[in-house]
């Protein structure tokens, strides 16, 4: 388009990020993150028209001026930015977009995976794609006799608690066959391998548990990154991305594991965990899925039982408290060698995860 000036920031600087902000701001979107890159169009005058931004591998903070909705300018951003990509590497690409704006990335071949009208549409591209992802869920699969009831729960275990194991054995006793879906994105303190090690063996007891990674297609970048961050979004975006993420389990984990049921611990504290639970009671039983929510397991003296506790009592040093609130597993995972990296950059960060 002639008149336009293609820049591609890698990444965007401070000054960058405060252009595309006030940018977005007035299509009513937010900056989230510290994208890889972002490609913006400029007009002859310097201005902003057109932006969006790579995240890993979520393509978002798409926007083009209102009065250039009709000029095309969507389709040069996202063209640059699977181009470059690809020149990364990285050919697995999901985008997190408004509904009205799924059919541009659908003629660049990507397809839609969840729908929230009129706030939220997930849609992927390249591979390993979700075909593959449903082909290791059929994997999984426990075969079951007629009437049989499965669950599912899904859970990030970071690190793995008293809490989740008491969560787990509760929803165990309520189905014939728990599918425990283990947050697989390595944005949390401990790392997904430690974490689906250590709900393997702190659950091996329990016959009627399969233990489950998430892939990208539960509590991930793409369909809920609030839940990553520190304080970066507001409780009505937190609120859109648990309903997408939430729908998105429906339309796959429900189906390929015949799940008829999910668990949830309540959650008393965390805004955006709050959100996720009520996003679940929305969306689920209208999916043919029964919510259970289980309250927290409490110790005698008051203390509730969970993972950002222990992560909190570890950077107080406070070790007597963190034996009281993990299983033998986590205790011996954490005074391992294998933990002292972990440990030492929980130290040192404070996120929420």
């Amino acid at each position: 388009m002639f008149g336009y000036e293609t820049r591609l920031l890698t990444p965007p600087t401070p000054e960058d990020c405060k252009r595309v902000e006030r940018f977005l701001g007035e299509a009513g979107l937010a900056f989230e993150g510290s994208p890889d890159l972002t490609v913006v169009l400029e007009d002859h005058e310097g201005q902003i028209v057109a932006t969006g931004s790579l995240d890993g591998n979520v393509i978002k903070m798409m926007a083009v001026a209102p009065d250039m909705q009709d000029a095309g300018l969507s389709g040069k951003v996202i063209s640059r930015i699977i181009e470059r990509a690809g020149e990364m590497g990285r050919t697995h690409l999901f985008v997190f977009t408004r509904p009205a704006s799924a059919d541009k990335f659908m003629s660049f071949g990507f397809r839609e995976l969840a729908r929230y009208e009129p706030e939220a549409s997930l849609l992927e591209m390249g591979q390993p794609g979700v075909d593959a992802f449903r082909s290791y869920l059929r994997s999984v699969k426990k075969q079951l006799p007629p009437g049989a009831r499965a669950g599912g729960v899904v859970v990030n275990c970071n690190p793995f608690t008293l809490g989740h194991r008491y969560l787990i054995e509760q929803a165990a006793s309520r189905c014939d066959q728990l599918y425990a879906v283990v947050v697989e994105t390595d944005l949390s303190s401990f790392p997904f391998e430690d974490r689906m090690e250590l709900v393997r063996e702190g659950l091996a007891d329990l016959e009627n548990v399969t233990v489950v990674r998430s892939g990208e297609y539960a509590v991930s970048p793409a369909t809920f990154p609030s839940y990553f961050m520190k304080g970066a979004s507001t409780e009505g975006v937190a609120a859109v991305q648990a309903r997408l993420d939430v729908t998105l389990f429906a339309n796959l984990f429900v189906p390929e594991l015949d799940i008829s049921c999910r668990f949830v611990g309540t959650e008393p504290y965390c805004p955006v965990t709050g959100s996720f639970n009520e996003a679940m009671k929305e969306i689920l039983p209208s999916r043919g899925v029964e919510l259970f929510e289980i309250q927290r397991r409490v110790l005698d003296d008051g203390v509730i039982v969970s993972a950002s506790t222990v992560r909190a009592m570890i950077r107080e040093d406070k070790w007597d408290e963190v034996r009281r609130l993990v299983p033998d597993v986590t205790w011996n995972y954490l005074r391992s060698e294998k933990a002292i990296p972990v440990i030492e950059h929980l130290l040192a960060t404070g996120g929420r995860h």
